[in-house]
């Protein structure tokens, strides 16, 4: 009587460990957000029931039941375990969900792997002329923490181990008026006949209007000047950035440019001005799935651009979006550059400089970001 009180039980408890449902989430499965321009919903979790009812002998001998007993219960055990996936998050998805606030050591960083940047950092700096000068303080402060930065020109130095990327601005041609355009393109044809720069980025915002952007309205003219300045450098070993764009996952431009017969990008070099990680995220993935490329963020600012260009003023909300966006960055594989503007038009509160040349406050925070992610040299 003891004997089949026993089997029944372990009989009873390897149905019930096999009945369990075990739900899990795909690794490329994440929580959806609402934007029109986004693709179709990840297909819902899947769900695994698995009954199995072990075969017990009618008539066991009492030296028999210890052993059937101890089988019973490992191979259900070890079946439930085989059959539970392991839950893993995706970190590239543009629709999983905000970060905490507070920067974590678990957030995958960049590395030496990063063909694109020589220290294989990702984080830099979108500066401006003079920012890598032995007298701006703040630049030394973040050097260590930093890969690469700009400063708008097409011969920007290297310093120390941070990368300098070069651009070509502009045409030439178009804004002669009102800004240096055309000493822009003479600098830059100098700059590349003197030597072959590792990188280069394309026309600055050749889709909005001067004096800020350089104003290639037509992308057929952008896409000849394109081929006949930027791309042979590609021949010569040179990564190229494509031009990027004022109107972020707006733009009607880039398209265009291609049809027009423009030699194709290494990497998209896109423009992010967001107020939140949602709609940071939502610009990336729309370069990513549009062009079929990696991109590299070369401005990023914290601006509510809904129905305007409105930079952020509250220093909270900006070392909010700091603390929630750069970790998303470097856990993005599809993201092999990012670095916070400082140029004109973006308020008193998000400049990471002050007019002394050290960290304002927003430089500090980005810098405290760094750290904690443990992104250093």
């Amino acid at each position: 009587m003891k004997a089949t009180l026993i089997i029944a039980a372990a009989a009873t408890f390897a149905r019930v460990a096999y009945s369990v449902p075990l739900v899990y989430r795909d690794e490329d499965d994440s929580e959806d957000f609402d934007d029109d321009e986004c693709g179709a919903p990840e297909p819902e979790p899947t769900t695994t029931t698995t009954e199995v009812v072990p075969v017990v002998t009618p008539t066991p001998t009492p030296s028999s039941v210890s052993s059937l007993v101890t089988s019973i219960l490992s191979t259900s055990v070890a079946a439930v375990a085989s059959s539970t996936p392991s839950v893993v998050a995706s970190s590239t998805s543009a629709s999983s969900s905000a970060p905490s606030p507070s920067t974590s050591s678990t957030v995958t960083k960049s590395s030496g792997a990063n063909p694109y940047i020589s220290n294989g950092m990702k984080a830099g700096l979108s500066g401006f002329v003079g920012i890598a000068a032995n007298d701006a303080s703040g630049f030394s402060d973040l050097a260590a923490h930093i890969g690469w930065y700009s400063d708008y020109t097409a011969t920007t130095p290297d310093s120390g181990n941070v990368v300098g990327v070069p651009m070509l601005w502009g045409d030439g041609q178009s804004c002669l008026s009102d800004t240096n355009n055309a000493e822009r393109l003479q600098q830059f044809k100098s700059n590349v006949s003197d030597y072959t720069p590792s990188i280069m980025m394309g026309f600055y915002e050749p889709d909005c209007d001067c004096p800020m952007s350089s104003d290639i309205s037509d992308p057929t003219t952008g896409a000849q000047q394109w081929n006949d300045l930027i791309a042979p450098l590609a021949g010569k070993g040179t990564i190229l950035g494509s031009p990027s764009m004022c109107k972020q996952k707006s733009e009607d431009w880039l398209q265009p440019f291609l049809d027009a017969g423009a030699a194709d990008w290494d990497v998209t070099n896109i423009h992010v001005n967001k107020n939140n990680l949602t709609g940071v995220q939502a610009d990336v993935e729309y370069y990513v799935s549009t062009y079929g490329k990696k991109v590299w963020i070369s401005e990023l600012a914290c601006v509510d651009d809904q129905g305007g260009f409105d930079p952020c003023s509250d220093q909270g909300e900006i070392d909010d979006f700091l603390n929630q966006v750069i970790p998303y960055l470097e856990s993005n594989e599809d993201v092999v550059a990012y670095g916070p503007s400082n140029g004109e038009g973006l308020g008193d509160t998000w400049p990471l400089f002050t007019s002394d040349g050290e960290l304002s406050t927003t430089g500090q925070t980005y810098l405290s970001v760094l750290q904690n992610l443990g992104i250093s040299a």
